[in-house]
C-alpha cells in the first residue's frame, strides 16, 4: 500500500510565510530604502549563522545585508534584461548531466537542467513543485512512486517524459558509461519504469534512508541520447554524443547558445520555462584558469562573482579599486583540502598506515594555516565539518611532530642514509633494511605529488616538500592541467595528489570516497580499504533512525581520519566577491551555487545595470 509523502511541500510554506511577514514589518521610511519583501530580522540572522562572527568579522565589505535581499515581488523593480557574467575556472569535460565529475559542470547544471528533486541551502531534500504532481512512498519504503506534471519540456519543445528518467537511469548504471561522479546510490534502485509517459515507478534493493536521494538525478533526452547507443554504448565518444555533450538541450531556466573553448559558454532565459522566471536575460560562464586574471576580470567588471583565494581576500580586496565594484561574502563550508595516497600496492611507500600517519605528522599545520590560508581556513578534522550532524569531537588531530614521523618511519623499515640524509628500504625484502648502510637494491623514498596548478596548491606542496627532506623523504611536485589531472585520478596512476573535496548533501555520499567498492568506477582513488569502514557505511544506509545513523558515519569518520586514509590539512570556508550591485546571494554547506534555488534567485535592481544589450 502506498502512503503519500507531505514533507515536501513544508520548505515552500516557510518561504511563503517569511515573505508574508515580511512585507508587514517594514516601516514607511524602510520600505522606501528597501524592496519590498526583504525581512531585517532574517537577513541579520542569516550574516551571524553565515560566519561574520568570524575569522573575516573585522572586514566592513564582507557580507553586507545587501547581497542577500531577496527579489520583490514586483518585477519591475528588477533588471530584468541584464547579463550575469560568472567564473569558471576551467573547460568543463561535459554539459551532460551524467556525465559531471566537477564542481564547474555541477554549477552549469544548475542552470540548464531542472530535476524533480532538490535540496535547499539547509541540505533539507523536497520535490520540485515546477515539474512534480505527486510523489508518494510505500510503507515498507521498498517503491516509490512519480508522477510529472504534464505539458513539460525539453528545450527544443520534444515532450519531457517519464521515459526520459527511466531511461537516464540505465545509462547512470551502465558500467560502460563513465557516469563516476553521479554513479553512487543510482546502483541500490533494482528498477526504474516508465508505467505511463507522466509516471516513473522506482523499485528500490532495500528499504534505505538514503531512497530518497538516490531517486536524485539529472534526465538526458531519450529521443536524441537513444538513437546512438548502440553504435557507442560510452555516450561519450562518438560523433553524436560529443555533439550533444557539448551543445546540451536542456529543460531548465537557462537554455545552450554557444561554448567557445577557454573563452565562454553562453546560456539565455528560456520564456517557455514552466517555473519561477529567472531574472536574468543571459548567464555567461567565463573560462579563467588563472586566480589573479580572475580578480582583475572582476575588479574591471567583466565578470560579476569570483572565487577569491585566502590571499586574495585577506589582502588583495582591501584596497579602493575592489570596494569601489565588489563586496565579499565569507560563510563555514564542508569542504576540505587534502593530500590523497595511492594506497593500492602500485607503490611501495603508502600500503603501509605508519607511513601515512608518518605523512600527517609531517604536515606543518599552523603554517599553511598562516602564510597560505591567512588565518581564514581551521585545521581539518577529516571528512565531516565540525557543523555537520556527523561529526567526530573525540577526533584527536594530527600534530606537527618531525621527531614523530621519523620514529613511524623507522619502524615501517624506511632508514635514513648517513652519506646522503635520504631513505631507503629493501622493498624486495631480500636483504632486510639496513641502517647506515644502503645497499643497491634498495628503494629511495622518492614520490610524486600531482597538484592541479592554482595558488594554494603550488604554496602548500612547497612547504610539504621542505619538511618532508627534513626527515629523509623525497616529494617531487608536478604540475597538471585539470582534464588530465582528473584523468590520472580515475586511472589510478598516481603515487599520491593534492586536491580539495566538498560533502555531499548526506554522509552516504561519502561511500563513493571511502568504501573499498569504490575503487573500481568510484571516486576512492587511493584504493582506501578498511572493513570496518564498508561495514558502517552500510550500516548506515539500513537504519531509518537518524540518530543512530550520526553515530555510524561519526565512528568511520574517526576511523577514516585516524587510518590516515588521506592527510587532512584544512577546512576550506566559502571566500567569495560579488559585485555589489548583486542581491539574492546566500551561501549553503556547499557554497552559493548547486542548490535551490541558489543562483536562480540572483537578482539585480532596476537602474544598476552592468551589460544589458552590451553584446558581449
Amino acid at each position: 500500500m502506498l502512503e503519500t509523502v507531505n514533507t515536501w511541500k513544508t520548505p515552500r510554506l516557510r518561504l511563503g510565510l517569511g515573505f508574508a511577514v515580511a512585507m508587514s514589518v517594514w516601516g514607511c521610511r524602510e520600505a522606501a530604502e528597501r524592496p519590498a519583501g526583504v525581512n531585517k530580522t532574517s537577513l541579520d540572522e542569516l550574516t551571524d549563522r553565515e560566519g561574520i562572527l568570524g575569522p573575516a568579522s573585522g572586514d566592513p565589505l564582507v557580507n553586507p545585508l545587501l547581497l542577500a535581499w531577496p527579489p520583490p515581488r514586483n518585477r519591475d523593480w528588477i533588471a530584468t534584461d541584464e547579463w550575469l557574467f560568472v567564473c569558471l575556472r576551467g573547460n568543463p569535460g561535459s554539459l551532460n548531466p551524467i556525465l559531471s565529475s566537477s564542481t564547474s559542470e555541477e554549477r552549469i547544471k544548475s542552470v540548464l537542467y531542472d530535476y524533480p528533486f532538490v535540496y535547499d541551502d539547509k541540505l533539507a531534500w523536497s520535490v520540485n513543485e515546477t515539474m512534480v504532481e505527486s510523489y508518494e512512498e510505500s510503507a515498507d519504503h521498498l517503491i516509490s512512486t512519480l508522477r510529472l506534471k504534464k505539458g513539460l519540456k525539453w528545450h527544443d519543445g520534444h515532450r519531457y517524459t517519464a521515459h526520459d528518467i527511466a531511461f537516464s537511469w540505465r545509462q547512470i548504471v551502465d558500467q560502460r558509461v563513465p557516469a563516476r561522479g553521479v554513479r553512487g546510490g543510482k546502483d541500490q534502485i533494482a528498477e526504474c519504469v516508465a508505467l505511463d509517459d507522466w509516471t516513473v515507478r522506482f523499485v528500490h534493493k532495500k528499504a534505505l534512508p538514503t531512497n530518497k536521494w538516490n531517486v536524485m538525478f539529472g534526465a538526458i533526452p531519450k529521443h536524441l541520447y537513444g538513437p546512438g547507443k548502440a553504435e557507442d554504448p560510452t555516450l561519450a565518444t562518438s560523433e553524436l554524443y560529443n555533439r550533444l555533450n557539448r551543445s546540451p538541450i536542456g529543460n531548465g531556466p537557462y537554455r545552450f547558445v554557444e561554448w567557445v573553448p577557454d573563452d565562454k559558454i553562453v546560456f539565455e532565459r528560456w520564456e517557455q520555462y514552466p517555473g519561477p522566471k529567472p531574472y536574468f536575460a543571459r548567464i555567461v560562464f567565463r573560462i579563467i584558469p588563472d586566480a589573479h586574471s580572475r580578480l582583475l576580470a572582476f575588479e574591471r567588471q567583466e565578470v560579476d562573482e569570483v572565487s577569491l583565494t585566502p590571499q586574495q581576500f585577506a589582502l588583495e580586496t582591501a584596497g579602493e579599486r575592489f570596494a569601489a565594484v565588489g563586496v565579499k561574502g565569507y560563510a563555514p563550508r564542508w569542504s576540505f583540502y587534502y593530500i590523497g595516497w595511492n594506497q593500492d600496492g602500485s607503490n611501495p611507500f603508502f600500503s603501509d598506515r605508519r607511513v601515512r600517519r608518518a605523512m600527517c605528522h609531517a604536515m606543518n599545520y599552523d603554517l599553511i594555516i598562516k602564510q597560505v590560508c591567512f588565518g581564514l581556513f581551521e585545521q581539518s578534522y577529516g571528512t565531516f565539518h565540525p557543523s555537520s550532524p556527523m561529526f567526530n569531537a573525540s577526533i584527536e588531530r594530527f600534530d606537527y611532530d618531525l621527531a614523530r614521523a621519523a620514529v613511524l618511519l623507522d619502524e615501517a623499515g624506511w632508514y635514513e642514509d648517513e652519506t646522503d640524509g635520504w631513505r631507503y628500504k629493501d622493498v624486495a625484502g631480500q636483504g632486510g633494511a639496513v641502517r647506515r648502510v644502503r645497499h643497491a637494491d634498495q628503494t629511495k623514498f622518492s614520490f610524486t605529488l600531482n597538484i592541479p596548478g592554482g595558488e594554494t596548491a603550488p604554496k602548500t606542496a612547497a612547504i610539504v616538500q621542505e619538511d618532508l627532506k627534513r626527515i629523509g623523504v623525497e616529494m617531487k611536485v608536478r604540475s597538471l592541467e585539470w582534464a588530465t589531472f582528473l584523468e590520472k585520478l580515475g586511472n589510478h596512476e598516481f603515487e599520491a595528489f593534492f586536491s580539495a573535496f566538498t560533502a555531499g548533501v548526506d554522509p552516504d555520499q561519502a561511500w563513493n570516497i571511502w568504501h573499498s567498492r569504490s575503487y573500481d568506477g568510484g571516486r576512492n582513488y587511493g584504493g582506501f580499504a578498511n572493513a570496518r569502514v564498508d561495514e558502517l557505511f552500510e550500516l548506515g544506509r539500513k537504519t531509518m533512525d537518524h540518530a543512530k545513523r550520526m553515530r555510524y558515519y561519526a565512528e568511520l569518520s574517526k576511523i577514516i581520519y585516524d587510518d590516515a586514509a588521506a592527510t587532512f590539512l584544512v577546512d576550506a570556508p566559502n571566500l567569495w566577491a560579488f559585485n555589489k550591485r548583486l542581491r539574492g546571494v546566500t551561501f549553503s554547506p556547499r557554497g552559493p551555487f548547486m542548490f535551490d534555488p541558489g543562483m536562480r534567485r540572483w537578482w539585480v535592481p532596476q537602474g544598476s545595470a552592468l551589460h544589458a544589450g552590451a553584446g558581449r
